[in-house]
């Protein structure tokens, strides 16, 4: 398979193609792809998306995707690397964008619905991405502060657009649940709060209970889901970042490194150190 390198922390692109002339391929870099219009599917690590009209798309580094064009296509594409936001001298927000970033891609990984739920967030999105092409094609700089805070703004179209269900989940328990997963999602660094006690007193039940009813609606224990997220966090930053294996292991509130390193070692077979460099030279 074809890898694509960007080396710009920012590149974006703005055309209209009648046909895909790119193989089956993966990047370095995140991509946001905004199709303005036209028909056809986008297929995205072994799923089969079609597309008519207006659709949004979010890929993480790992992600390989091709489009089958049917009818002439109008596309935006925005791609970004883990450190687009620390070219931006003046905006410290570095830890919201990555824990941004991994809420959304986590939950993202469920295609089996669009991204952009109505036709109103859709008129939105289409119109915020030209936006951020005009000023693009104005001034091709990364450390634009209009584009930056473009990008926030779809990001928080495609945040609240995002409801990660659960299949089999009984219509009364989905809103809980998605409550549940969001909370999770928002505070899977603060360990004390992704415990069990904490959650069954945030949302109402008895510890007891919040694991059976946790279990019954994700098919996942809650340790289980958590350890899950966590591993996706750590290879994301261990394979695509230049964080150290201490900033990673604070970052995500392991109580020393000699734990997030035995954590590391028992899902994954390797340290920490081994596994960065198994992600980087497959």
């Amino acid at each position: 398979m074809k890898r694509y390198f960007q080396h710009e922390y920012l590149k974006l692109s703005h055309f209209t193609a009648g046909q895909w002339e790119h193989p089956v391929h993966n990047h370095n870099h995140f991509e946001i792809i905004f199709v303005h219009k036209g028909r056809g599917a986008h297929c995205v690590s072994g799923t089969y998306i079609p597309y008519d009209g207006p659709q949004l798309f979010l890929l993480a580094p790992c992600d390989y995707h091709r489009f089958e064009i049917e009818e002439e296509t109008e596309f935006t594409f925005i791609k970004f690397s883990y450190t687009y936001l620390r070219s931006i001298e003046n905006i410290q927000v570095t830890d919201s964008w990555n824990k941004n970033m991994d809420q959304l891609l986590i939950q993202a990984q469920n295609r089996t619905r669009p991204l952009l739920q109505t036709d109103s967030e859709k008129q939105k999105t289409d119109s915020l991405m030209r936006l951020i092409a005009r000023e693009w094609q104005d001034d091709k700089n990364e450390g634009n502060e209009t584009v930056f805070f473009l990008i926030q703004a779809i990001l928080a179209i495609i945040k609240r657009n995002l409801v990660p269900g659960f299949v089999g989940s009984a219509p009364k328990h989905v809103e809980k649940i998605n409550r549940i997963i969001q909370y999770i999602h928002e505070h899977i660094y603060a360990v004390e709060k992704t415990q069990a006690a904490h959650l069954a007193h945030t949302f109402g039940f008895s510890k007891h209970y919040f694991g059976l009813f946790f279990k019954e609606q994700t098919g996942f224990t809650l340790r289980e889901y958590i350890s899950n997220n966590k591993l996706h966090l750590i290879e994301n930053r261990l394979k695509y970042s230049s964080f150290s294996i201490k900033e990673i292991s604070d970052e995500l509130s392991f109580t020393d490194l000699s734990h997030f390193n035995k954590f590391v070692k028992q899902h994954r077979g390797y340290t920490p150190s081994e596994l960065r460099s198994q992600l980087k030279n497959p």
